[in-house]
């Protein structure tokens, strides 16, 4: 998640990475002095004394009052005073506040006195003013906001609205499609800013003014429309108003040379890792927006109730049973569901939905690379050639999900795009934080993984297995006989593979009249795609042209060409190739 007040877009420059840390103390060190000192003087004159020096010791926030946007802070003040001839020294307490509203630009002193001995106010919030939360008081907080919001589990005003609970914070909802570039689910403003939208008339790119106090959700965030995230995403922006505005006007007004602040891509890595104050309030967000909506009794008292209904029942049915119905009872996806008893201590809540409930049907060619080389069972489905890879999705080969348009290229029927769970493999995303220029943001996707079980139906694994074994079993043992006999087959002439394969006719002719040509792997690919091979007489060609395929990311990019792009032109492969910044192939 990213933090700016987008003033200028141009001028946001990262703060919160800088060495000079946002601190509340020395921001008032810098800014009150003065005032402070003359409160001391004047407290002097009451006394009757003549003061002499005075200096700022300890600085404590106290608390920070939503409703009027004020911090109330205690300051320890140093002086000496003359009373007749003789020096007299005192710690003076000081009971301050100032507000968000003015970007902490004045101070109101609101009571001088002695400072008692051994006095030591507990901190209401640190010096870079981010709460602190332990994980095991994070339900007492969510409970606590709830209350504080006059929303209480007990009185059957569950599900929790996030647009109610925005309202009732004063906060204004706007849904829109956010710059895809920034893969965002929402953001929230802190301040008047301008930000960057897709208009939903042009599908361009456009300036949005966004006032103080507005909430930008996502409205399809990754082609998705899901109101269980929607609300989510509001309340997850909700606690950062909540919680972290003082933060965030700290770290605007703390760098005078910028009008923004801004937080990059944040890594944790392991335990011993220093958390910064942007790390704090993500975490406290995304751990306390799922608490707001399934506060920890009330769910556990529901769970409970229905386990025991389902008593009956197998293990695993019985807690999935159990899941759904929180989701209905809370209005929440069947994940978060699950997640909110695996941390209340239920046992047996892994087991449950072994599937992922959201399935997603595109994937990047570079992410497939990626997924390819690691998933064995992702693998194991593409490189069956039953799929073709067609605008971003693996689809069944099959004319009911495919066609040619007038330019040859492959597109999705619309029977396709309307049913992709009946002919596309399919993913759920990982998430992991990104580094976004403007707003306060969600998390924003990684990759996406392959779900088991997006499997080819029987009938049409049969029928394709059929035909490919009957041409297997006719096709000659070397590479030139073999080339020769798929171009006799598919009725391809020299002039038109060298078109389609971007390979010159003359080295067509040498490779068909040479049993065991020189020839590169690229060059076997080359063939491949312009005789738009089956992925398993693809393959056939490079073993017979002495090649085997290794695991490396060069390698893997062309198996997944070789089992589900050689009906793609060339172009396209090449431009696959090139998004993982690999050499195209053939004489582009």
């Amino acid at each position: 998640m990213s933090i700016v007040s987008e003033q200028t877009i141009e001028t946001i420059q990262p703060y919160w990475d800088s060495n000079k840390k946002p601190s509340f103390t020395a921001l008032v060190k810098e800014r009150f002095s003065l005032e402070i000192y003359k409160e001391t003087q004047k407290y002097c004159d009451y006394l009757g004394m003549e003061f002499v020096f005075a200096g700022l010791g300890r600085i404590t926030v106290t608390s920070f009052e939503i409703e009027s946007a004020s911090l109330f802070f205690e300051v320890l003040c140093f002086c000496s005073m003359m009373d007749n001839g003789e020096r007299h020294d005192f710690t003076l307490l000081m009971s301050c506040m100032c507000s968000l509203n003015d970007d902490f630009s004045r101070i109101h002193i609101e009571s001088t006195v002695p400072c008692p001995k051994n006095h030591r106010t507990k901190p209401g919030l640190p010096d870079d003013l981010v709460p602190i939360i332990q994980k095991r008081n994070l339900d007492q907080v969510a409970i606590n906001i709830l209350n504080a919001l006059h929303i209480c589990p007990n009185n059957g005003t569950m599900p929790v609205n996030g647009v109610a609970v925005a309202e009732s914070l004063g906060l204004h909802v706007e849904k829109c499609e956010l710059d895809p570039r920034e893969n965002v689910f929402g953001k929230v403003f802190f301040d008047d800013a301008i930000t960057i939208v897709k208009d939903s008339k042009t599908g361009l790119a456009a300036i949005k003014q966004v006032k103080k106090g507005t909430i930008l959700v996502n409205e399809s965030p990754f082609g998705v429309t899901d109101p269980h995230i929607l609300n989510n995403t509001i309340l997850h922006e909700c606690v950062h108003w909540l919680l972290h505005r003082p933060a965030f006007q700290l770290g605007k007004v703390w760098n005078r040379e910028y009008a923004a602040t801004a937080c990059r891509k944040l890594k944790i890595d392991g335990s011993t890792h220093k958390w910064t104050s942007l790390e704090r309030m993500e975490w406290q967000a995304n751990s306390l927006a799922p608490r707001l909506l399934m506060p920890d009794w009330v769910t556990k008292f529901i769970a409970n109730e229905w386990l025991i209904r389902y008593e009956q029942l197998p293990s695993n049915l019985r807690m999935e049973r159990t899941i759904d119905h929180l989701c209905r009872f809370f209005d929440v996806s069947r994940q978060m569901a699950k997640i909110r008893m695996e941390e209340l201590g239920f046992e047996g809540v892994k087991g449950a939905f072994a599937y992922y409930e959201t399935r997603q049907y595109s994937i990047g060619f570079d992410n497939a690379v990626r997924e390819a080389s690691r998933n064995p069972l992702f693998w194991k489905a593409i490189a069956s050639g039953f799929y073709t890879y067609v605008e971003n999705c693996f689809v069944i080969r099959d004319r009911k999900y495919i066609y040619r348009d007038q330019d040859g290229v492959l597109r999705l029927t619309t029977h396709a795009k309307s049913h992709p769970d009946e002919c596309c493999l399919s993913f759920v995303f990982q998430r992991s934080d990104q580094s976004m220029p403007f707003g306060m943001f969600r998390k924003a996707k990684d990759d996406e993984i392959f779900i088991a079980g997006s499997e080819l139906s029987p009938a049409a694994f049969k029928k394709t297995t059929q035909t490919v074994a009957s041409i297997s079993q006719s096709l000659p043992l070397s590479f030139g006989d073999t080339l020769s006999a798929h171009m006799n087959r598919k009725g391809i002439t020299l002039d038109q593979l060298a078109e389609s394969s971007l390979l010159s006719r003359r080295q067509i002719c040498r490779y068909k009249t040479n049993a065991y040509p020189k020839i590169s792997l690229q060059t076997v690919i080359c063939l491949c795609i312009g005789l738009k091979l089956h992925p398993l007489f693809a393959f056939d060609l490079v073993k017979k042209a002495g090649y085997s395929l290794i695991d490396t990311t060069e390698h893997t990019a062309y198996k997944i060409i070789l089992t589900s792009m050689t009906t793609s032109s060339i172009h396209e492969c090449n431009d696959c190739l090139k998004q993982l910044g690999l050499r195209p192939i053939g004489n582009e």
